[in-house]
């Protein structure tokens, strides 16, 4: 190593959404001189819708978490945080110590419907997660009383809220820290700058593939059949 080097690093790059706001502002050549509480009213708001029309582009890794529900026996309907926008693998966690686990499916509203004894106990084999304001989940067949039960699963979640004061940050990643100025850069283009919102949707769609192509896990493929679901034996 040569002499006089400075071998120090730093991991801190985090901007607060109000230096995001600057940048963004900057792409669309409105300086920050000329930044009016209108520009910034208009740039927390469209944060927010853009951080709402990523969660539609899921799964956003960064904003997954695992969730439990102690399950009731006889009692089918449970309660999700609202939060909540979509879920991903689910399981049952039966017993005390130790404890084993089993995976159980998702079914649809019209499949759930179908069935045509919802209240009679046994051992849970599939779900159907209602995604209202206020979502809920629905075991098939309600827990009976043989032994404890969790529903476990991983579930993503809203991206929290954008928010201007007191230099917080937004709730993105450093991979996609490029891709947020660019969409935001975009949608208060459409305010402020029209001439250039053109230009900037394709950069902002651009960054936001680039990211979203890292934003992925990698795994061999195993297919598992969930013969499970056929039968009401305890495990």
């Amino acid at each position: 190593m040569t002499a006089g080097t400075n071998t120090s690093r730093s991991y801190d790059f985090a901007p607060s959404l109000a230096d995001v706001v600057i940048t963004a502002y900057g792409r669309c050549q409105i300086r920050r001189s000329a930044l009016t509480p209108e520009h910034l009213h208009d740039a927390a708001m469209e944060a927010n819708l853009m951080q709402s029309e990523w969660s539609n582009n899921q799964v956003n890794l960064w904003t997954v978490d695992l969730q439990s529900i102690p399950l009731v026996p006889g009692q089918a309907k449970y309660d999700v945080d609202p939060a909540t926008v979509m879920i991903l693998g689910s399981w049952i966690r039966t017993g005390n110590a130790p404890e084993k686990d089993r995976l159980i499916t998702s079914l649809d509203r019209d499949t759930y419907a179908a069935f045509p004894d919802k209240t009679t106990p046994g051992n849970p084999t599939q779900y159907w997660y209602d995604a209202q304001i206020l979502p809920t989940i629905t075991v098939w067949q309600p827990p009976d009383d043989i032994e404890p039960r969790t529903l476990m699963f991983y579930r993503a979640r809203q991206i929290q809220d954008a928010v201007l004061p007191d230099g917080i940050e937004p709730e993105v990643p450093y991979r996609f820290l490029d891709a947020y100025v660019s969409g935001l850069a975009w949608r208060v283009a459409m305010h402020h700058a029209p001439a250039m919102a053109g230009a900037l949707k394709g950069l902002a769609k651009e960054m936001f593939d680039t990211a979203k192509q890292r934003d992925v896990e990698k795994s061999s493929l195993r297919i598992v059949p969930a013969m499970s679901i056929y039968t009401n034996a305890v495990y």
